[in-house]
């Protein structure tokens, strides 16, 4: 039987629990177990596994035999460089403080805070989320407090990416990392509206507001949302609410309120804050366009609870790589670029994606399978741009 997503493959030396509560699929049931709540069974899309049977089972096999015994020295290098980005973070935000009444050089530092997000948030809380960054559960738990530092929760960003996201990717009204504002069309199934003709050009203006949209808004959203992909929680815990509030506390003290009073001038601490959320968004919602919403990859419709794939050739229609050859990349974005490898063994470290997309590659190629790759970052952007152009036209024959 094709194993389902959410039974996260991981290495079987590697196995562990995580702090979300295991999903178990069971003829289109899905049964969740949680401390706080009691056993419930709730329908859900289920994948077309009567196909493509055994080819996850044989990737496996293969990645298991070239990685071999898993090595410690992986998650050492994982959390060695996890250290020297927190402490580039945390030196930097010095700085910004520091040079508050000096407006070149703060600005600049905005900008480097900003800049630094994204791999802060992908080399140790993604990873830590995972359970990847470190088999110390006491420092995989301490690494998601990354989280924390810009103004957000491990908790809801773990809701949307485990039982969303990684569940049903691409897939309306079950990724919540796609239901988006009615102003951008990702498929021809959304409705169309006069002003998505222009999305190509309003867009990259609205990405420039990606994580100020994150920090005042999702996050509180999702406090009165309670369905997550499969997951449905009737009442979030309420430690988890106070994390979120102290985290925004934290985070508009750092930007705001110690550069104000160092400085005492507010609009110069307000381009600083505007600029640390530009810098963050831009290459945030770069990696994400360029991963799941490209010219080749489907958004996928469901069709009386079935989906037309089976869950391994899902993972390529709707996933691409970019810079998969760029060392550099790879290690900036925290194995982001391997997204295919992370998508089909998302507990398995990402220094180990570049070993192991070639493996990845062939069995797609003996499937009859495309795998999406796209040879850098700015032409993964320009396949959303070009996405989003195609469906600014509305079809003929829609109303």
């Amino acid at each position: 039987m094709e194993p389902s997503l959410c039974t996260f493959e991981v290495f079987n030396h590697l196995r562990k629990s995580t702090s979300m509560d295991r999903l178990i699929h069971n003829k289109g049931l899905v049964v969740e177990s949680n401390k706080s709540t009691s056993r419930r069974f709730t329908s859900f899309p289920t994948y077309n596994n009567k196909v493509h049977k055994g080819a996850f089972n044989a990737l496996r096999k293969e990645v298991y035999q070239k990685l071999g015994d898993y090595k410690q020295a992986a998650h050492h290098k994982i959390l060695a460089k996890g250290i020297f980005l927190l402490l580039l973070f945390l030196t930097s935000l010095s700085l910004y403080w520091v040079f508050a009444t000096q407006p070149t050089l703060f600005l600049l530092l905005a900008a480097t805070l900003g800049t630094l997000c994204l791999p802060l948030v992908l080399n140790i809380g993604h990873e830590s989320v995972h359970g990847n960054f470190t088999p110390n559960k006491k420092i995989n738990k301490l690494a998601k407090w990354a989280f924390f530092l810009l103004g957000t929760s491990d908790y809801f960003w773990s809701l949307r990416h485990n039982y969303a996201h990684h569940a049903y990717a691409n897939i309306g009204d079950w990724d919540l990392d796609i239901e988006q504002s009615k102003i951008i069309r990702l498929s021809p199934d959304q409705n169309w509206e006069k002003r998505h003709r222009y999305q190509h050009w309003y867009m990259p203006v609205v990405f420039m507001f990606y994580t100020i949209v994150w920090f005042f808004y999702r996050d509180f959203k999702d406090i009165s949302h309670h369905k997550f992909g499969k997951k449905t929680i009737p009442n979030h815990p309420k430690k988890e609410i106070i994390k979120l509030f102290a985290a925004k506390i934290v985070h508009l003290i750092f930007l705001i309120g110690i550069p104000y009073y160092l400085s005492q001038d507010m609009g110069l601490v307000m381009q600083g804050f505007f600029l640390f959320h530009f810098s963050a968004s831009v290459l945030t919602t770069f990696a994400l366009i360029s991963t799941h919403v490209g010219e080749t990859q489907e958004v996928v419709a469901v069709n009386d609870q079935n989906l037309p794939y089976s869950w391994f050739e899902h993972q390529f229609r709707t996933t691409a790589d970019f810079s998969t050859n760029s060392h550099w990349m790879t290690h900036f974005f925290g194995g982001f670029n391997h997204h295919v490898a992370h998508h089909l063994f998302p507990n398995i470290p990402h220094i180990y994606y570049p070993s192991i997309t070639p493996i990845i590659k062939r069995h797609a190629q003996e499937n009859g399978i495309q795998y999406h790759d796209y040879t850098n970052l700015a032409q993964a952007a320009l396949s959303h741009f070009k996405r989003l152009k195609k469906l600014s036209m509305k079809e003929r024959g829609k109303a």
